[in-house]
């Protein structure tokens, strides 16, 4: 019997009228005479053990208002520090160190001006969307009067006394959700970087065009690194929705494995929020936003993988030779014109200093500059008289994002699932879900432009626009932007004026069977039952017919494996709850599970003594990620050298015609490749140095070859060290953990299996 520690608090709150966010002071909501309107708040806050917060309210303000009530009591900085950031006045409020002006900037032109986004995002939702946001700020504004600034968290964390704190209103929410939305696209540091490194004409040095293969075959390599860093970092997950046909009940059972940042405003807050009748749903909400994001209901259940379908295009313009703020479309020559954003920057003694930055616009977005990936893409114009524009799919998703969400917890089965994914307020996740009937479901469908492939085989053209897509697979695409045929289309059934693919064009299958993922595409969801012959742009890693992740391969084993019951989690076929734990806490290293045995055979070999060590902790380690495993941290090295040697930069996978025994085959996408053709002297080669160097970099950071896997990885919390399972995602560990080696071992994981 499970122990619930009950604590009740009623929360009512009458507000009249709104207040300033501009101002600084902290200050309880002013009270104005009539005739301003009044909305009054009450909402119910009971917290059960760990101090889960359950919020139960009558309305949909009063459910925010508690909401952001008690999620303040929890993580009230962490907000905070986002709303500032997200604002475009950081470097005004937190000063030039610990503000960030570039992202003013850039904020500043995708925002406008505060009265701008609340035409362009708030008027747009719905008045339940309206009333939530209102809500949840009231709540959170009330914990901020009553705990005082002088009360709040210290530490790296926390706001005590921080200048930077204020009571925001729902525009300052939004700029954040508005923030969390650009995540995949305009939102990225490398995309911003590229966006104000645009000086203008002739005020950047043009490259030549390229005099060598030698020379392109380098921007190849770095535009494979651009792309690495747009897919890289804490996004992840794994999901796995079952259906009757695959669970030993009958019913849906549903595995949402997200792999998130732990600190900080990607980290998942728990909740449990109710309006009796309406809307009942529990699970997790990313810090910050008012609905749950993660969960289920009475009916039904849903998790997120993050997809990597494409979100923006770049756009080559063409420069007109005589005026180079004219690009040609269409045969005649249009302007790009200038847009200045100023803001206020505080310097180090307390004053502001006004700085501006000019933006130069197309029709299709700002101009960016690739200089920082590569000097040959730099310049206005580059070397081939060109320069690229960027158009986000993400810029205007936002208003949708909070209906669909709460839409998708108030469905009863997963056809009402569906009809809520049709509001396309997704901008970045692949949708999983199961329900009470035992059907489930998985979806591609978020915010993805619509390009067809027509357009991308036409439009892909000249010298910029192939080169971005082979040497990225096509994670960045360039399209000609003098051509009014590679205009992003339209479809009927998308949200209106978004040129966004609708629902119903995107890959989606509902069985009673199974689907997964774990960030590749939509191409293998099913194993047994591919989605094919869908538009490039909807998945690019890890595509139809391309070689998947280790994760996604383990994912479809382990669910093969648990129907017939030869995985040894049980000895009766199909899932129930414990199998799918138990599954998920497998720890497996699938990386180890293809190759370690030829490793060893390399091992066995004379030229192999110098690692002797190395090879005989591998012979003994049992291949798992468990925290008393032995040896663990010298495969991590060991796959992490490989991947280095002969890895894919960005796709988490090692391409080679020469190191497998068995190369991929698309036919065989779950078990292909594999093995080490250990009959190429090369690769006993590269087997070798991997281990030399696994060796070397683990004695360099004093960590034993044979120390328990708990010993060295582990988090550091209130001077205890806390061991942690599992591993790194790139080398076939379902349940991922984001940390690299320092001295003393892998220590304080800042994402990963968000359990």
């Amino acid at each position: 019997m499970r122990l619930y520690v009950f604590l009740t608090v009623l929360l009512t709150l009458t507000v009249f009228g709104c207040s300033d966010s501009s101002d600084n002071a902290i200050a309880p909501p002013v009270v104005e005479p009539d005739p301003q309107p009044t909305a009054t708040y009450s909402a119910q806050v009971r917290r059960t053990e760990y101090g889960i917060p359950h919020i139960k309210a009558d309305d949909w303000g009063s459910l925010g208002y508690g909401y952001g009530y008690a999620f303040a009591q929890d993580s009230f900085c962490v907000v905070m520090r986002e709303i500032v950031l997200a604002s475009g006045r950081s470097a005004e409020l937190m000063g030039e160190a610990e503000g960030n002006a570039d992202a003013d900037f850039l904020l500043g032109l995708i925002n406008g001006s505060k009265e701008k986004l609340r035409a362009d995002f708030y008027d747009l939702m719905p008045v339940y969307a309206q009333e939530l946001v209102a809500g949840y700020v009231a709540g959170m504004n009330r914990y901020l009067t009553e705990t005082g600034i002088e009360n709040l968290p210290e530490g790296d964390r926390g706001c005590r006394n921080a200048d930077w704190v204020f009571a925001f209103d729902d525009v300052d929410l939004l700029m954040f959700l508005r923030n969390f939305t650009l995540g995949g696209s305009s939102g990225q540091g490398i995309v911003r970087d590229a966006l104000l490194a645009t000086m203008g004409p002739d005020q950047q040095t043009r490259v030549s065009a390229p005099a060598s293969k030698l020379a392109l075959e380098q921007v190849r390599a770095d535009l494979g690194q651009f792309a690495k860093a747009l897919v890289s970092g804490d996004r992840g997950s794994n999901g796995l929705a079952l259906g009757r046909d695959a669970t030993q009940n009958g019913s849906g059972l549903l595995l949402g494995n997200p792999h998130q940042p732990w600190f900080g405003s990607g980290a998942w807050h728990e909740a449990h929020l109710t309006i009796p009748g309406v809307y009942d749903v529990a699970g997790a909400t990313l810090q910050g936003t008012p609905f749950i994001g993660i969960g289920f209901n009475r009916d039904l259940a849903w998790t997120h993988t993050v997809s990597f379908a494409n979100r923006f295009s770049f756009y080559e313009l063409k420069l007109n030779p005589d005026n180079p703020l004219q690009y040609d479309y269409d045969g005649e020559w249009r302007d790009i014109t200038e847009q200045v954003v100023a803001i206020q920057v505080q310097l180090a003694d307390g004053t502001l200093e006004t700085r501006s930055h000019t933006f130069y616009l197309s029709h299709y977005g700002p101009i960016a500059n690739l200089q920082s990936v590569s000097a040959l893409l730099g310049g206005w114009p580059m070397f081939n008289g060109s320069v690229l524009a960027f158009r986000d799919a993400n810029v205007a998703t936002g208003p949708r994002t909070i209906e669909q969400w709460i839409e998708k917890g108030k469905a009863a089965n997963l056809d009402q699932y569906v009809e809520a994914l049709s509001i396309i307020g997704n901008p970045v996740f692949h949708d999983l879900a199961a329900d009470r009937s035992g059907e489930a479901f998985y979806g591609e469908i978020s915010a993805i432009p619509f390009v067809t492939q027509q357009q991308f085989d036409l439009c892909i053209n000249g010298l910029i626009g192939p080169l971005l897509a082979d040497a990225t697979t096509n994670v960045i695409v360039s399209l000609d932007g003098s051509n009014s045929q590679c205009e992003w289309g339209d479809s009927p059934d998308a949200p209106a004026g978004s040129n966004l693919y609708s629902s119903a064009d995107l890959p989606q299958i509902r069985t009673t069977d199974y689907v997964s993922n774990s960030n590749n595409s939509y191409w293998l969801s099913d194993a047994n039952n591919p989605l094919e012959g869908f538009p490039t742009i909807m998945g690019p890693l890890g595509p139809e017919g391309g070689q998947q992740f280790l994760r996604t391969r383990l994912g479809h084993l382990m669910v093969a494996q648990r129907k017939n019951a030869s995985d040894g989690l049980s000895d009766t076929p199909l899932f129930d709850l414990d199998t799918v734990k138990n599954m998920m806490y497998s720890n497996r290293v699938y990386a180890a599970e293809l190759v370690l045995d030829d490793v060893l055979d390399v091992c066995a070999t004379g030229d192999a003594a110098a690692v002797a060590q190395a090879c005989a902790v591998l012979a003994a380690w049992d291949r798992r990620v468990n925290l008393q495993s032995r040896g663990a941290q010298v495969f991590t090295e060991f796959w992490g050298y490989i991947r280095g040697q002969i890895g894919s930069p960005f796709q988490n996978t090692v391409v080679s015609d020469e190191f497998w025994t068995m190369d991929f085959d698309p036919q065989r996408p779950i078990t292909t490749p594999a093995g080490i053709d250990t009959s190429v002297a090369a690769n006993q080669a590269l087997v070798i140095a991997g281990l030399a160097s696994a060796t070397q970099r683990l004695a360099d950071a004093n960590v034993s070859m044979d120390a328990p896997w708990g010993d060295i990885q582990y988090l550091q919390r209130n001077n205890e060290n806390v061991p942690i399972h599992g591993g790194s995602g790139p080398m076939g560990v379902y349940g991922a953990i984001g940390v690299g080696l320092r001295d003393g071992g892998y220590i304080n994981p800042g994402s990963g299996n968000s359990y």
